[in-house]
């Protein structure tokens, strides 16, 4: 990522491409605010300055490691980006455990390609957990607020966190940083159903879910945590 900002920062212009599923494909989950993608461009054009740091959104509904590979050429190198955020593995992980070796292959054949066509830097991101819904009626065992029990998520964001020391390239771990969150203040009764107010539904993050995946990311871009409209 060090190219990047320095371009940015010597008032070049760059170019970055958000590669992912419907967690990075701007969609109603975030009730017509930014989701993740638009807060880190809104940040960088703050930072650094009109008209310098090109954000594009190549999030698709459903996506999955494998299924990226035949929209590289359209989606990502035709853009020729100096940075490649790559974020897969919440539609991955219905494959289980035996998938991991398919998504392994997916995201190096990824990484690999880009690299030997754009010259670009790539980063990293694991998925965020799958969260039980805060209704009534729920099946014994499900805590709302909780991560929903026996899904896989947590193996892929592991592998992810492996292929980013193996590709030599930063990584993001919002799923342990989530997980981690949700029980981060032991004065309040457990379960918190802290990651619940993040959500839109179980398995996307609404407004201010996408804004934690900003804050988790700001600090690789040497950007503030908060915006000014915030204070």
């Amino acid at each position: 990522m060090k190219r990047f900002l320095d371009k940015l920062k010597r008032g070049e212009q760059a170019t970055l491409v958000a590669l992912g599923d419907s967690n990075t494909e701007l969609t109603w989950h975030t009730a017509g605010r930014l989701n993740w993608v638009g807060l880190l461009q809104e940040a960088l054009f703050e930072t650094y300055g009109r008209n310098l740091a090109v954000t594009i959104n190549a999030g698709c509904c459903g996506g999955t490691a494998a299924g990226a590979i035949s929209r590289l050429d359209r989606d990502v190198i035709r853009f020729q980006p100096d940075l490649v955020i790559v974020a897969f593995g919440m539609n991955d992980a219905g494959q289980a455990e035996p998938g991991l070796a398919a998504f392994s292959d997916a995201m190096r054949r990824i990484a690999r390609t880009l690299r030997e066509k754009c010259g670009c830097e790539i980063l990293l991101r694991t998925t965020n957990p799958v969260v039980v819904v805060n209704q009534p009626g729920l099946p014994t065992g499900h805590t709302p607020g909780a991560e929903w029990p026996g899904l896989h998520q947590h193996l892929y964001a592991r592998r992810t966190v492996e292929l980013a020391k193996e590709l030599d390239c930063p990584v993001v771990d919002h799923y342990t940083l989530w997980m981690q969150a949700e029980n981060r203040d032991q004065r309040l009764p457990q379960p918190t159903n802290h990651l619940w107010m993040r959500m839109s539904d179980a398995i996307h993050p609404g407004a201010l879910g996408h804004l934690y995946f900003y804050r988790e990311l700001a600090p690789l871009f040497d950007l503030p945590l908060a915006f000014a409209w915030e204070k």
